[in-house]
């Protein structure tokens, strides 16, 4: 398994596992899914945020996107996730890790702050929740 930023070249597939994603999370399920809004914020993650992909035999098999802003509040820098996706064959691999591990190391890059995680999707949910405790967070 490779673990690298995303690309363009990316953006197809990253599109299909966010409809994926939609369909499979129970949270999610009843929200309408643009694939045009999909593209076009991935795109722009590319340039103001990050993509993280790991791929498998050529493939992708699970990809992370995160950014970085501030709270309201104050000016706090924080890293933030938007969506980590797995597909299912690749779930309670290393994918998972590898995707949190890079994103964690970006934001220290980027002095962050603060880094938060979380899970909101109804899918693998206790699985998600340990990955994230492992790694400090609440």
């Amino acid at each position: 398994m490779k673990l690298r930023v995303a690309t363009l070249n990316d953006i197809p597939t990253l599109v299909e596992f966010g409809k994926s994603f939609i369909d499979e999370a129970p949270n999610y399920q009843n929200r309408h899914y643009c694939p045009e809004s999909a593209e076009n914020h991935f795109k722009k993650l590319l340039k103001e945020g990050v993509i993280f992909v790991v791929e498998h035999n050529g493939l992708l098999c699970g990809g992370f996107a995160g950014g970085i802003g501030k709270d309201w509040f104050n000016n706090q820098k924080i890293a933030f996730d938007y969506v980590m996706y797995v597909k299912p064959d690749f779930r309670k691999t290393r994918v998972a890790y590898m995707l949190v591990t890079a994103f964690i190391n970006w934001a220290k890059i980027l002095k962050a702050d603060r880094i938060q995680c979380g899970t909101t999707t109804g899918v693998e949910s206790l699985g998600c929740i340990r990955l994230y405790k492992h790694f400090g967070f609440t």
